[in-house]
C-alpha cells in the first residue's frame, strides 16, 4: 500500500465520482445503519432461534450477509472513524474512545461522506456520533449533532415521579430482578451506568431509538429526489441495559442458552469488570442480561424496519444501497463475561454483523465466508457507485465476494492500543490476525494468544506455547508484521520476533 496522502485521496475520490455523477441518469442512494455493541450472532438471520429481528432478517433475505466480518478495534470511536475513512485506527489516529471534549476526527481526512458531497450528494448522519465535534467534518458542517436528552426532558415532566432506586441517564427508574440487585450489592466496579440491568418506564415512542428513527424518516422526506448518503446510528444494544415493554418481556429467559465457553477464562481477564460482574450475575442474572439485551435488539430492529418501510414508500428502496453493521460486539456471557471490556480480543467482541442490500445489483439471500472488515465498507460503497477503491484506503471493495467470488485465503486484522485512557500501567498494545483456521493476537506485554478456530471456535485453549502449533504461530506472526509495516503502523518497530 502506498503512503497515505490525504489531499490526493480526496481529489481522486471526488473527481472520480463527479465524472460518474455527470453521466448518470439517476444516482443511487446509500443508507448505512449502524448498531452499537451488537453481537454478530444476536440476529435471527445469523442462526439465533430465540431473538426476534424480523426486519433485519428480511434485509438479509434480500441481500448478502458476511459471516466473518471483524471490527478494527472493539470500541466505538475507532471503528466509527474507520467506517467513514476506510482506514485502520493507527492510520486515522483515533485509537481509543473519545472523551466529550475531544476535537475528534481530523477534518482533513478523506471520507466517503466528503467524496460523495463533492459529487453532488447530500450527507446526513443521525443518532450516536462519538467522534468529537461533528461540524468540524466538512460534509457535516451544516448537520450538527442532535440532542435526545434535551428532547426527553421536554416530555419527562408529564411522566410519574420516579421512586427511590437506581436511575437511568434520562432520569427514569430501572426496575431490576433480584439477581441484578444482588450482583450490584456485591460489586465495587463500574457503578449504576453499566451494571444496572432491567425494565424502564420510558414510553416506547419516546425511546432514543424511536426518536432517531423519527428524525431519519423526516430527513428521508426532505431529501426526496436528491441523491443522499444517510448514516443512522442506533445506540442500542449498548449500555444502559434497560428496555421498556413490550420488549422487556419479549424473550422468555429460560429459552435463552448460555454459551458453552462461559467457564473458560484466561487469568488476564479475571481482573476485568466484565468478568467480575459476570460472575456476580450468575446464570439467572446472565439470562436476565441477555433477555434485556435481546429486547433492545428487537426494539432497534423495529425502528430499523420503520426506516426501511419509509424508503419503500418513497419509491427509493430499489435505488438505494443499504449497509447494516455494528461498531463492535458484546461478550454475551462468553468466557463468563458481560459487556465488552474484556482484556482479550475474543470473537464475541471482535466479530460484527455485516449485511448489504442493493436490489438488482446484489444477489438476494446469500451468505459469504470471505473475511470482511469495517474498513471495507467505504471502498465497497464507492465501487457500487461507479468508482474503484483508491489504493490509499486500507480496506478493499467486497463487490467481487458479494457477487459470488469467495476469497478464503484473505486474512483479517484488528488492533487495540492499551495505552488508551482507562487502562493501567505503561503503554502496551495488541495486534490481531485472523484466518478461517487460526487467530493470533500479539500482545506487547507478553500475554499473546493463538487459537485453532477450526477445532476450537470458542477459544478455550490458548496454544501460544504449544510446540505443535509453532509453525502456525510463526506464519501468523510474519503475516501480522508485514501488515503492520505495509499500513504504516507506528508500533511495527516495537514488535518482537517469536
Amino acid at each position: 500500500m502506498p503512503a497515505l496522502d490525504r489531499r490526493s485521496a480526496i481529489s481522486v475520490l471526488s473527481g472520480g465520482l463527479a465524472s460518474v455523477a455527470a453521466g448518470a441518469e439517476r444516482q443511487p442512494n446509500v443508507l448505512v445503519v449502524l448498531s452499537d455493541q451488537l453481537h454478530h450472532g444476536a440476529l435471527g438471520c445469523s442462526g439465533n432461534n430465540v431473538i426476534q429481528t424480523p426486519n433485519i432478517d428480511r434485509l438479509a433475505s434480500q441481500g448478502v450477509r458476511f459471516e466473518n466480518a471483524l471490527c478494527p478495534t472493539p470500541f466505538c470511536s475507532p471503528t466509527r472513524a474507520s467506517l467513514m475513512t476506510g482506514l485502520f485506527p493507527h492510520q486515522h489516529g483515533i485509537v481509543k474512545n473519545l472523551r466529550s471534549d475531544s476535537p475528534g476526527l481530523d477534518p482533513d481526512l478523506p471520507t466517503t461522506e466528503q467524496a460523495l458531497a463533492n459529487a453532488g450528494y447530500v450527507a446526513r448522519q443521525i443518532g450516536k456520533w462519538h467522534l468529537g465535534e461533528k461540524t468540524r467534518v466538512p460534509a457535516y458542517a451544516q448537520d450538527p449533532e442532535l440532542n435526545y436528552r434535551q428532547h426527553f426532558r421536554s416530555i419527562a415532566r408529564d411522566l410519574p415521579v420516579p421512586p427511590d432506586g437506581p436511575i437511568s441517564r434520562v432520569g427514569r427508574p430501572i426496575y431490576a430482578v433480584d439477581a441484578v440487585h444482588g450482583a450490584n450489592a456485591k460489586f465495587d466496579g463500574n457503578g449504576p451506568s453499566n451494571t444496572w440491568i432491567g425494565r424502564t418506564d420510558v414510553p416506547v415512542e419516546h425511546t432514543e431509538e424511536a426518536w432517531i428513527a423519527d428524525r431519519a424518516i423526516e430527513t428521508l422526506g426532505e431529501l426526496a429526489g436528491r441523491p443522499f448518503l444517510m448514516t443512522v446510528s442506533f445506540p442500542a444494544p449498548h449500555a444502559l441495559w434497560v428496555i421498556n415493554e413490550p420488549y422487556y418481556s419479549l424473550h422468555e429467559r429460560q429459552r435463552i442458552s448460555l454459551p458453552a465457553n462461559r467457564g473458560s477464562v484466561r487469568d488476564v481477564d479475571r481482573s476485568t469488570p466484565a468478568w467480575r460482574f459476570g460472575q456476580l450475575l450468575g446464570e439467572d442474572g446472565m439470562r436476565e442480561y441477555l433477555g434485556v439485551y435481546y429486547g433492545m435488539v428487537s426494539m432497534m430492529d423495529a425502528n430499523c424496519g420503520r426506516i426501511l418501510a419509509e424508503l419503500e414508500r418513497l419509491g427509493e428502496a430499489d435505488n438505494t444501497l443499504v449497509v447494516f453493521t455494528a461498531d463492535h460486539g458484546d461478550m454475551q456471557g462468553g468466557h463468563g463475561m458481560y459487556d465488552k471490556t474484556s482484556y482479550s480480543m475474543y470473537e464475541e467482541t471482535a466479530r460484527v454483523p455485516l449485511l448489504l442490500r442493493y436490489p438488482g445489483r446484489i444477489p438476494a439471500g446469500q451468505t459469504r465466508e470471505t473475511h470482511a472488515g469495517t474498513c471495507d465498507i467505504s471502498p465497497t460503497i464507492l465501487d457500487y457507485l461507479g468508482l474503484g477503491a483508491p489504493e490509499t484506503l486500507a480496506g478493499r471493495s467486497l463487490r467481487a465476494s458479494i457477487e459470488g467470488s469467495e476469497d478464503m485465503e484473505r486474512p483479517m486484522f484488528a488492533e487495540r492500543d492499551r495505552s488508551a485512557w482507562g487502562s493501567e500501567g505503561p503503554p502496551h498494545f495488541q495486534r490481531l490476525i485472523r484466518t478461517h483456521e487460526w487467530k493470533y493476537c500479539y500482545h506487547s506485554r507478553g500475554d499473546s494468544q493463538l487459537y485453532d478456530l477450526a477445532n476450537d471456535p470458542g477459544e478455550t485453549r490458548n496454544l501460544i506455547d504449544e510446540r505443535a502449533a509453532g509453525n502456525a504461530k510463526r506464519k501468523m506472526h510474519v503475516e501480522l508484521v508485514r501488515w503492520m509495516r505495509d499500513t504504516g503502523d507506528p508500533r511495527a518497530g516495537s514488535i518482537r520476533d517469536v
